[in-house]
C-alpha cells in the first residue's frame, strides 16, 4: 500500500511540472526576449541610404512602373497598396481594390489611408511627394524609398534593390538578365553605325523630351540620335516650337499616345483603338509644314502606347524604336518577343496587340 501511494505521489509531481510549465529549459524559453527585426541599408533612386526591415513584407507603392518592377521580380504579394494611377486598370492590377487606394497620384497621396494599412515602407518615385511623406510618417515608423520605375539608365540598380529588400534575388536577376541581354546585341550590331535622327513626342502635342530626361534616354537606348540633344536655352519641355521640329528634319518620328478612357498621362493593359491609331498618324502627317520632313515622306511614323513603351523601366520602347529604325541591321532582334514575355512571363497577362504602330516588319 505505501508503495503504491509513493508511486501515485511521483506520478502527482510530475503533473504538476507539466501543468507548470515543463522542464526548466522550456520555462527559461519562454521569457526570451523577441528577437530583433533584421534591417537592410540600401541607396535609393536618388541617392539616399536608407535602413529598411529586412525582409519587407508589407509596403504600399505609387507610379504603375514601380508596381509592374516588383511583380517582375516575384514580390508582388508584399504589396498591399497602390495609388489611383495605377488602381483604374481594373484588369491588369484586379488584386488591389478601392480600399487599398493611397492617394491619386505619387504626388497627391493619403496619408491616413496609409497609416491605416500599416506598411513597413512607401515606395515612391523621385517625382513623388517624397520629402512630405517622410516628414508624415516619420513618426508612425513606416520608411519611405525612391524608386523610380521609369528610370531607364537606373534599371539595373533598382532592379537588384527590389530583389534585396524583398528577399527574391533570385527572381530579380531572372528578370534583370533578360531584359539586358537585347541591348548587348544592339550595341555590338549598331557599333559604328551613323545613328538615324528622331523626333520623339509625349501623349502632349509637341511635348518631347531633352538630355536628362526618361523618355531621351529610351531613345539613346535605341541607339537613335534625338534632334533635341542640343536644345535652345530659352524653350523647356513640352514647349517645343513645331518650327524647330521641321528645321532639325528628322528621319524618324515616334508618337506616344494613351486610350481615351485612360487618366491623363497614364497608361492601360488595353491598347488604343485601331481607329484612335490611325487618326493619330494623319493628324501628325497633316500638321502644317510637316508634308517636308523626311520622316513624313518616307511613312516613317510610329506611335507607341503609354503602357506598351513603359515595360521593364522603358527598355520595351527602346527595343521598338531600335527595330523601326534599323530592321535591316538588327534582324535578330524581335520586340514582339520581348514584349510577350514582359507581359506573359513576368506580369502575368496575356500579351495584346496595338501597344506598338505599325508593328516592325
Amino acid at each position: 500500500m505505501k508503495r503504491l501511494l509513493l508511486i501515485l505521489g511521483c506520478l502527482l509531481l510530475l503533473s504538476g511540472l507539466v501543468f507548470a510549465g515543463g522542464t526548466q529549459e522550456d520555462s527559461a524559453s519562454n521569457t526570451e526576449t523577441p528577437k530583433k527585426q533584421d534591417t537592410i541599408v540600401l541607396t535609393d533612386n536618388i541617392g539616399r541610404e536608407v535602413e529598411l526591415p529586412y525582409p519587407v513584407t508589407r509596403a504600399v507603392v505609387a507610379n504603375r512602373y514601380n508596381s509592374e518592377l516588383i511583380r517582375a521580380c516575384g514580390a508582388i504579394q508584399y504589396m498591399i497598396g497602390a495609388d489611383m494611377n495605377t488602381v483604374q486598370d481594373r484588369e491588369y492590377w484586379k488584386n488591389y481594390s478601392l480600399d487599398s487606394v493611397i492617394g491619386k497620384s505619387q504626388r497627391d497621396l493619403n496619408y491616413e489611408k496609409i497609416i491605416e494599412l500599416d506598411p513597413q515602407v512607401v515606395i515612391l518615385p523621385h517625382n513623388g511627394a517624397v520629402k512630405e511623406a517622410e516628414e508624415k510618417l516619420a513618426p508612425f515608423g513606416i520608411k519611405v524609398f525612391v524608386i523610380s520605375g521609369y528610370d531607364t539608365g537606373n534599371f539595373e540598380k533598382q532592379v537588384k534593390n527590389i530583389g534585396k529588400m524583398f528577399n527574391t534575388e533570385v527572381e530579380a536577376e531572372k528578370f534583370l538578365t533578360f531584359f539586358m541581354e537585347p541591348f548587348d546585341y544592339i550595341n555590338e550590331k549598331l557599333e559604328g553605325v551613323q545613328k538615324h535622327t528622331v523626333y520623339f513626342e509625349t501623349t502632349t502635342d509637341y511635348g518631347t523630351s531633352f538630355p536628362g530626361g526618361y523618355y531621351f534616354t529610351m531613345v539613346e537606348y535605341a541607339g537613335a540620335e534625338n534632334i533635341f540633344r542640343n536644345p535652345p536655352a530659352n524653350i523647356k519641355e513640352s514647349e517645343v516650337d513645331p518650327e524647330a521640329i521641321i528645321k532639325a528634319n528628322p528621319e524618324y518620328i515616334v508618337k506616344n499616345i494613351t486610350p481615351d478612357k485612360a487618366l491623363v498621362g497614364t497608361g492601360v493593359y488595353s491598347p488604343p483603338p485601331l481607329e484612335q491609331r490611325e487618326a493619330e498618324i494623319v493628324k501628325i502627317k497633316s500638321r502644317p509644314g510637316w508634308d517636308e520632313i523626311i520622316a513624313v515622306k518616307n511613312d516613317n511614323v510610329y506611335l507607341m502606347s503609354q503602357f506598351g513603351h513603359g515595360g521593364a523601366s522603358k527598355l520595351i520602347g527602346a527595343l521598338y524604336i531600335a527595330k523601326w529604325l534599323y530592321p535591316d541591321i538588327l534582324t535578330e532582334l524581335d520586340p514582339d518577343e520581348y514584349f510577350r514575355a514582359w507581359l506573359e512571363d513576368f506580369q502575368g497577362f496575356k500579351y495584346l496587340d496595338g501597344h506598338f504602330y505599325p508593328e516592325p516588319m
